[in-house]
Formats: C-alpha cells, sequence, structure tokens
C-alpha cells in the first residue's frame, strides 16, 4: 500500500481524535515513515489500534456501570440534539410557508429572522452532533481497550 493511501486511511479511521491528539498522530506518521522499510504500511487498522493504545488511551480500570452510564448519555444527548435539529427544520419549513402562503398577519422582519434563525439552529445541531459522536465513539473506544484490566 502506498505511503499516502495509508496516511489518508489512518485519519480516516482515526476521525474522532482531538487537535492535539491529531498532531501527535502526524509526529508518529512522520516517524513510522522514515524508519520503516514499508511492511508496516500494509494494515492500517492495525496501525490505527496500536496507536489508540500507546498514544490515546489511558490504562483505566472500567466497570460495566460506567458503559451503562455512557450509552444513557448517548441516547439522552442525541435526543436532545435530534430534538433541535427537527425543531429547527420545522421552523424554517413553516417560515417558508408563510412566504407561500399566509394565513395570519406577521411582519416580514419577523419571518425573515426566524428563518435565519432556524438556518442557524439546524448548522448548530449538526455540528454538536458532529462533536458529541466524537466523543463518545472516543469513551466506546476506550471502554473497550480497557475493559480487559
Amino acid at each position: 500500500m502506498k505511503l499516502n493511501i495509508f496516511k489518508q486511511k489512518v485519519k480516516k479511521q482515526l476521525w474522532f481524535l482531538n487537535k492535539k491528539e491529531k498532531n501527535q498522530l502526524n509526529e508518529v506518521l512522520e516517524k513510522v515513515t522514515e524508519s520503516s522499510d514499508g511492511k508496516s504500511f500494509n494494515r492500517p487498522i492495525a496501525f490505527s489500534n496500536q496507536f489508540l493504545k500507546e498514544y490515546v488511551f489511558r490504562e483505566k480500570v472500567v466497570s460495566s456501570t460506567q458503559l451503562f452510564t455512557l450509552l444513557i448519555g448517548i441516547l439522552i444527548t442525541y435526543i436532545v440534539l435530534l430534538g433541535l435539529f427537527l425543531f429547527g427544520f420545522l421552523t424554517s419549513l413553516s417560515s417558508v410557508q408563510y412566504f407561500i402562503k399566509p394565513e395570519v398577519e406577521l411582519s416580514t422582519t419577523t419571518v425573515i429572522l426566524t428563518l435565519i434563525g432556524s438556518i442557524l439552529l439546524l448548522i448548530v445541531s449538526l455540528y454538536l452532533i458532529k462533536i458529541v459522536t466524537a466523543y463518545f465513539t472516543k469513551k466506546l473506544l476506550e471502554y473497550k481497550h480497557n475493559k480487559a484490566l
């Protein structure tokens, strides 16, 4: 496997890392590319798992109650964020419907501000969903790597 494809697959596999960890990943990839003969470039998933074990996840004792609270946290957080997304989506649809078929008297500025606010709510909720997904993915992988301890 070529070096660029290997780096791309590793970075795609580790999309949930924060900036500090991504910088550390880039440093490790540079060290591996300088000192390697090319045999380690055939297994990007194994390299990703090894990087997580060595540099990201600390050895912690985890219990099933932590997993249960993590899953409950995922459920509640996604319910709230999807609710925000749907609220913004429905609000934008109602604003557009007012322009097509007005049934009540509202000022145009109110409707435009409502439309802008709902679009901003859509964008913010999607951004928060991405951040929360990365956080919970990292926590679940940390639990997976440390459950043997």
